[in-house]
């Protein structure tokens, strides 16, 4: 049993002397005396009675750590959470990228074949026709690609020429299988251009809209380049 006097006796209460009005911080240490005997007494008594986890004392330091773990935990949730949305956005962006890619390629290998050939394959020959391992078709110096394949969702790429000229129709119909939907993807229509924008990957050939053709500063001089040609013909 708490033997309630031991701790009166530990925690003296100052009283004033006779005649004399306790100041208010005698009486402020007073009150703050009795506050740490009850409170010395009900941890006691807890201790005795057997009634639990110890009592802890929430001062500074309590709320410190607590509040450090809390931030480390949002931190952490935090994270994962962008991690997964930038996780499934790649996984999202990643097949119209490869699509895309795949048909700058084929934009660049079509405007090598019109740089050879002076026309796009026709819609009938398709794509085909840039894999071809031999063509009919004056000034075609071939294969333009190793072999044609589908778009990463497994459809065929389209492919049309244009009745009244100009780039071809090139796209993927996208994940949804179907054409002219708003998961369709395009090339960068540049790429038809750019065999014609740098010429060096031909290594100094001619296309065949060029080939004859004399350029010179003097009749005489384009007749006598004219008559040497002839003998490589």
């Amino acid at each position: 049993m708490v033997d309630y006097g031991e701790l009166k006796r530990k925690f003296k209460v100052r009283k004033p002397a006779a005649g004399v009005n306790a100041s208010p911080m005698h009486r402020k240490s007073d009150k703050a005396a009795v506050k740490a005997i009850a409170r010395e007494y009900e941890l006691k008594k807890a201790e005795l009675q057997g009634s639990g986890a110890p009592v802890f004392r929430r001062g500074p330091l309590f709320y410190g750590v607590l509040t450090l773990l809390l931030l480390t935990a949002g931190g952490l949730v935090l994270t994962a959470s962008k991690k997964g949305v930038g996780f499934g956005r790649e996984r999202m962006e990643r097949k119209p990228l490869q699509a895309r890619k795949s048909m700058d390629a084929l934009a660049v290998a079509l405007g090598r074949y019109r740089f050879h050939t002076g026309e796009y394959p026709s819609t009938g020959e398709g794509l085909a026709a840039l894999a071809a391992k031999s063509w009919r078709k004056k000034g075609w110096d071939g294969p333009y690609i190793n072999h044609v394949v589908d778009d990463p969702w497994g459809h065929e790429y389209v492919y049309e020429t244009r009745p009244e000229g100009g780039h071809p129709v090139l796209y993927s119909r996208g994940p949804d299988g179907r054409a002219g939907t708003t998961d369709d993807v395009l090339p960068d229509q540049r790429s038809f251009e750019e065999p014609f924008r740098d010429t060096s990957w031909t290594n100094g050939w001619a296309p065949y809209r060029l080939r004859g053709v004399v350029v010179a500063p003097d009749a005489e001089t384009k007749r006598r380049v004219e008559e040497e040609m002839k003998k490589y013909d």
